[in-house]
C-alpha cells in the first residue's frame, strides 16, 4: 500500500512539474512577443502598404481586390484591423495587435494540442520551438494576416480533436461547421486545413458507422466546399488573376513535373524561413518520420489531418495557385513543430532505458532549441526594427526650411506617406520618385530637375548584381552638389541625406 501511494505521489509531482514547465515555455513566449510589438518600429514597405489602404478605403472597398497598392489580405482580417484603427488610432499598436492577439492565441492553442497527442518530452519541445521561433515573434508584430494564418489553423486542428475525443453531438458539429465556415474570411490558407480536418472527421465517423454523424460531417463539407467557392469567386479569384503577385511568387511554386532535388530545396527552404531551424536537416526529417510514424500508431485521425492539411498545400503550388515559401507556409510551421515532438517521443520510446533515454532525448532537445531560444534572448536586448523611418521623418522635420524639397525613393513612399502627417510635413514640398528598375539612369532625370536644399530618403532599396540603387544615386549627388548632412539610426536600414543642387 505505501509503495502505492508512494508511486502516486510521485506521478502527481511529475504532473505539476510538467504543468508548470509548460505555462513557463509559453509565459517566455508571450514575452518574446511582447517585447517585440512594444518596441513600436516603424511600419515598413508591406505594413505601409497596407496600412495606407485601410486608413483611406471603406469597408466595402477593402473587399475589392488587390487593394490599390498591390496588397492582398482576408476580408476578416483587413475588417478586424480597420475596426481597431477606428477605436483606437492608426498607431503602430493598433495596427498590429491582431497579429498580437492570434500569436499569444496560438501558444495556448498548440500547447492544447501537442498536450492531447504528444509524450510530455514531445510536448514540451513542440511548445518551446514554437515559443522561440524567430519568425513567428517577428510576424506577432507585423500587419500582415500570417499570425492569423497559424492560429486558425490550430484552432481548427483543436476542434477536430475535441470531435474525435467525445462522442457524437449535433450541437457541437454545428458549431465545427459554422467555424470552418467563417474562418475562411479570416485566412487563405486555411483553407487546406478546412478541407483536411473536414474529410477526417467523415473517415473517423465513417469507420464507426454512425450514419447520422456521417451526415453531419458530409453536410459540413459541403458547406464548407460553398464558402470557399464564394470566397474564390469573389475574392481570390481577382488575386490570383494579379499579374503582380503571380510575377512576384513565380519562383514559390512547385515545378513540373517536381524533382528530388526541388524537394531538397524545399526542405531546406522550408527550415530556414519560416521554421529558423536550417542548421539540422538530417536530425529534424528522421524526426519528422519518426513523428508521422509515432503519432499515425496513436492517434491517425490527427496524423492525417495534418498531413493532408501539407498534400492540399503541395497541391495548391503544383496547380501554381499557392506560392509555397517564406510567410505564405508560417501555417505549416506548427504542423512541422507537432511531427517533430511526436519524433522525440518515438526517439524515447525506443532507448529501453529510463535514465539513457532521458539523457539522450534531453541532450537532442537542448542541442536543437540552443539557437532559436538563444537569438529569441537576444532580441529581448535589441528587437529588429528594419525599416524605421520615424527617426528620420523626425529629423526632416527638426532641419526643415522654407525652401527645402524632399525626395523619396520610390521604395521609401508608403511609409512616407503614411507619417507624412504625423511629423505635420504634409503642406511641405516633395517628390515621389518613380520605380526605375533596370533603367537606373531615369533617377538622374528626375534628380536633374532639381536645385536647392533637397532631402533624399531612402528605404528598401533595390539592389541587382551590379547596382545598388542608392549608392548610385549618391554617387551622381556627389557629383551635382555638396553633401550637408547624413543621418541613419543604427540598426535600422533607413538612410537621409540633405544635399545642396546646384
Amino acid at each position: 500500500m505505501r509503495n502505492v501511494i508512494s508511486s502516486f505521489l510521485q506521478k502527481e509531482k511529475a504532473e505539476k512539474f510538467f504543468v508548470l514547465a509548460l505555462m513557463a515555455v509559453i509565459a517566455l513566449g508571450i514575452l518574446f512577443r511582447a517585447r517585440h510589438y512594444l518596441a513600436g518600429r516603424s511600419l515598413w514597405l508591406d505594413e505601409a502598404m497596407i496600412a495606407l489602404d485601410i486608413i483611406q478605403l471603406s469597408f466595402w472597398e477593402l473587399t475589392q481586390q488587390p487593394l490599390p497598392y498591390q496588397q492582398g489580405a482576408p476580408i476578416g482580417f483587413l475588417f478586424f484591423v480597420k475596426t481597431t484603427t477606428l477605436f483606437f488610432g492608426d498607431s503602430e499598436y493598433a495596427f498590429r495587435l491582431y497579429s498580437l492577439l492570434t500569436s499569444c492565441a496560438s501558444l495556448f492553442l498548440i500547447a492544447i494540442l501537442a498536450k492531447r497527442y504528444l509524450n510530455k518530452a514531445g510536448t514540451i519541445f513542440s511548445v518551446a520551438l514554437f515559443a522561440s521561433s524567430s519568425t513567428l515573434i517577428y510576424y506577432s508584430a507585423e500587419t500582415k494576416q500570417y499570425m492569423g494564418d497559424v492560429a486558425a489553423s490550430l484552432f481548427l486542428l483543436v476542434l477536430l480533436s475535441s470531435q474525435l475525443m467525445k462522442s457524437f453531438s449535433s450541437r457541437e458539429i454545428i458549431f465545427f461547421t459554422f467555424t470552418n465556415i467563417m474562418i475562411l474570411w479570416f485566412s487563405h490558407s486555411v483553407v487546406f486545413t478546412v478541407a483536411a480536418v473536414g474529410i477526417v472527421l467523415a473517415l473517423h465517423y465513417l469507420k464507426q458507422r454512425d450514419k447520422k454523424a456521417l451526415s453531419y460531417a458530409i453536410i459540413n463539407l459541403s458547406l464548407s466546399g460553398i464558402s470557399a467557392s464564394l470566397l474564390y469567386w469573389f475574392h481570390l479569384r481577382p488575386l490570383s488573376a494579379s499579374d503582380f503577385l503571380r510575377s512576384f511568387w513565380e519562383d514559390a511554386f512547385v515545378p513540373i513535373p517536381p524533382t528530388i532535388q526541388w524537394f531538397g530545396k524545399f526542405w531546406a527552404s522550408i527550415l530556414q524561413n519560416p521554421l529558423g531551424l536550417d542548421g539540422h536537416s538530417i536530425i529534424l526529417f528522421l524526426l519528422l518520420l519518426g513523428g508521422i510514424v509515432f503519432l499515425w500508431r496513436t492517434k491517425w485521425q490527427v496524423a492525417l489531418a495534418l498531413l493532408l492539411t501539407m498534400a492540399f498545400t503541395f497541391v495548391a503550388g503544383l496547380i501554381q495557385k499557392y506560392p509555397l515559401a517564406e510567410r505564405m507556409m508560417l501555417f505549416s510551421v506548427p504542423i512541422f513543430l507537432l511531427f517533430f515532438g511526436a519524433g522525440l517521443d518515438k526517439l524515447s520510446s525506443l532507448i529501453k532505458s529510463k535514465n539513457l533515454s532521458f539523457g539522450i532525448t534531453l541532450l537532442l532537445a537542448a542541442y536543437i532549441l540552443y539557437s532559436p531560444v538563444s537569438s529569441s534572448f537576444e532580441k529581448l536586448k535589441a528587437p529588429l526594427y528594419r525599416e524605421h523611418i520615424r527617426p528620420s521623418m523626425g529629423y526632416i522635420k527638426d532641419h526643415f526650411k522654407e525652401d527645402d524639397t524632399i525626395y523619396v525613393y520610390y521604395f521609401a513612399e508608403p511609409a512616407f506617406l503614411f507619417y507624412l502627417p504625423k511629423y505635420h510635413l504634409e503642406n511641405s514640398p516633395y517628390i515621389l520618385g518613380g520605380n526605375h528598375q533596370g533603367q537606373p539612369n531615369d533617377f538622374l532625370n528626375e534628380i536633374d530637375e532639381l536645385d536647392g536644399r533637397v532631402w533624399f530618403i531612402f528605404s528598401h532599396v533595390h539592389e541587382n548584381a551590379s547596382i545598388n540603387e542608392e549608392d548610385f544615386i549618391v554617387n551622381y549627388l556627389n557629383k551635382r552638389g555638396a553633401l550637408d548632412r547624413e543621418f541613419r539610426v543604427p540598426g535600422t536600414s533607413v538612410s537621409l541625406y540633405l544635399y545642396e543642387l546646384y
